[in-house]
């Protein structure tokens, strides 16, 4: 690390990959599948086509405001008031997703290989886990990241080989058989998932080096890539039907990972991906509540980040049906999720354009008289 409290570019992204990876490859699948069926590999294209535009509008604003907290930026060129409540808002929301992953993981883990343990006990101690990561830095939170990373990615390239044999590609055809009603109606998930590169924008602050338009295209084709993977491999090993049937259908692919003969059930090693998955997204994401507020008192920051983390627990002790999860995670996160941070990024454009416009105007004026004046000497 070349200053103190900052990282590069590589490790902001390998951040990324974890923490908006997680939603692209596990979360997104069970309601894309089941709304565009074999086409929603087009569902996916088409969604990066539209986030590749948008990422001209990230560039655009990150350009105009430098390495400043954009927050910060908003109060200082925008108005106080602005920043206050945009900044307050992004922070409880970023709270809000974290606490849906928490929700999420927890099910899971019922669901899966902990029937009969006590939700209650997997979320105090995950929650506490998370608050001290979040509470220490973001140096910290990016080392821990690349260790757990590295295990995350051989294992997923383990079992994509793994899993060839079982593949049959002919099963992604006939294409757009149903028109194109399911492939629009399906691209709302891919498009919540792939909007949250927004992080980088409200990340610009902590990263030394220059956030070339590179980083953004890089991040969102990776970030598509985590979803294509997962998805053509459930099409191809179970049909669009079955994998559309499926509640976790990235982890039903560890179900068919078999080495020769005699060593099969290796799904036990979808649990490391998806808890530490987990733990860095909620963490990283309780960071990034504290870090849009731009406070600068550690005490404060620690009383807030434990408000945040009591609320975790409170919100995710109450206990209801996965099916109502799934219903509530596909109908109202997602779409409020994507449309929550294109008006933010559109809001903050528009910020920058009125602020560049009054900065250019001066300018202008000093010019004209200028002109004027050696006209009068004429």
């Amino acid at each position: 690390m070349k200053k103190s409290g900052k990282i590069s570019t590589v490790q902001l992204s390998l951040i990324v990959i974890t923490a908006v990876g997680l939603k692209n490859h596990v979360t997104i699948l069970p309601h894309l599948l089941p709304s565009a069926k074999r086409d929603g590999w087009i569902s996916v294209l088409l969604a990066l086509g539209l986030i590749l535009i948008w990422c001209l509008l990230l560039f655009y604003i990150h350009k105009s405001t430098g390495k400043t907290n954009i927050f910060v930026w908003v109060e200082t060129n925008i108005g106080m008031a602005s920043g206050k409540i945009l900044s307050i808002a992004t922070s409880i929301f970023f709270a809000s997703l974290a606490a849906v992953s928490l929700k999420e993981m927890i099910v899971w883990t019922k669901v899966s290989y902990l029937p009969i343990t006590p939700p209650i006990l997997e979320i105090i101690l995950f929650t506490g886990l998370c608050f001290f990561l979040a509470s220490t830095n973001i140096q910290t939170i990016v080392i821990t990241n690349t260790f757990v990373l590295t295990a995350v990615i051989v294992f997923g390239i383990f079992v994509a080989i793994a899993n060839i044999q079982f593949k049959d590609f002919s099963l992604l055809k006939p294409i757009m058989e149903n028109g194109w009603s399911p492939v629009v109606s399906g691209m709302i998930y891919p498009l919540s998932g792939l909007i949250e590169l927004i992080v980088i924008l409200f990340m610009q602050q902590k990263v030394h080096g220059q956030l070339k338009f590179k980083v953004f295209t890089l991040n969102a084709i990776i970030l598509t890539w985590l979803i294509l993977g997962p998805l053509i491999g459930s099409i191809t090993e179970f049909g669009p039907l079955e994998a559309s049937r499926q509640k976790y259908p990235a982890f039903e692919q560890w179900g068919l990972v078999t080495l020769g003969r005699f060593i099969e059930h290796l799904d036990f090693l979808s649990i490391y991906q998806w808890l530490t998955g987990a733990f860095i997204r909620v963490s990283f994401f309780l960071f990034l509540s504290l870090e849009v507020l731009s406070i600068k008192k550690k005490r404060s920051k620690t009383i807030l980040l434990l408000a945040y983390s009591i609320l975790l627990i409170v919100a995710n002790a109450y206990s209801f049906s996965d099916v109502i999860l799934y219903h509530i995670i596909g109908a109202f996160v997602m779409p409020i999720t994507f449309w929550f941070f294109l008006a933010v990024s559109i809001l903050l454009s528009i910020f920058v354009f009125s602020s560049n416009r009054r900065k250019r105007r001066p300018t202008s004026d000093v010019q004209e008289n200028q002109k004027a004046t050696v006209q009068a000497e004429k």
